[in-house]
């Protein structure tokens, strides 16, 4: 999906200045809907610019991408060229704004994350290497994930599936429909799942019986 994504991408035709201001006299003073669809377009790269630059998690990047078009279509919608600002300014802080709600909406726990995306053959491919140093670390991630997924299977049915989404790096949009949800309702459930599989880990750990020094 991402590199047909690109794809399309590469074949947008950039304005000139001149192009530009045609199409806003277009729109704006002659509602030629073609003016809105073609500016749109235009600023397409502007979008993918911006979100790149939050350094988004791979899963989430076609979300933010879209959230950022819907963005970049307000921006259009209510920028007025007479007052003398530039549109890719404007439209800058709309686009870069709906992408960090968005990712607020879904960010979790750092640990949490890269403990759910963890796999067993991360893990298999550090012991490769007989000189990895990582080697140990590679068998404790899977236990690790192992122990992570068995939590799982006692959350809730639909946060059991957002979740297994997050792990298999589903696309939220498709999970959502599975479940008749909103997409809202899919980063609710996400959150509320990996809030309550936090719970579960931290309760786990202050009933588990200490180590001596050494042992």
């Amino acid at each position: 999906m991402f590199a047909d994504y690109l794809r399309e991408l590469q074949k947008v035709a950039l304005l000139s200045p001149a192009e530009e201001a045609d199409l806003w006299q277009a729109y704006r003073y002659r509602g030629e809907h073609a003016g809105r669809q073609r500016l749109i377009e235009a600023y397409q790269p502007l979008v993918f610019k911006i979100v790149m630059q939050l350094r988004p998690p791979e899963p989430l990047l076609m979300d933010l991408i879209q959230e950022g078009v819907v963005g970049l279509i307000e921006a259009v919608e209510r920028f007025d060229p007479a007052r003398g600002v530039r549109f890719s300014t404007f439209a800058t802080y709309r686009i870069r704004g709906r992408a960090l709600n968005a990712l607020d909406r879904v960010r979790a726990d750092v640990s949490l994350e890269q403990i759910l995306g963890l796999t067993e053959e991360s893990a298999l491919a550090r012991l490769a290497d007989p000189a990895a140093a990582s080697a140990l670390t590679g068998v404790e991630d899977r236990a690790l994930v192992e122990h992570v997924l068995r939590l799982i299977d006692r959350l809730p049915p639909r946060e059991r599936a957002v979740l297994a989404a997050m792990v298999g790096a589903k696309e939220p949009r498709r999970i959502a429909r599975e479940l008749h949800i909103s997409l809202s309702h899919f980063y609710r459930l996400q959150k509320q799942a990996t809030d309550r599989l936090r719970a579960m880990l931290s309760l786990e750990t202050m009933h588990q019986p200490q180590r001596a020094s050494g042992y």
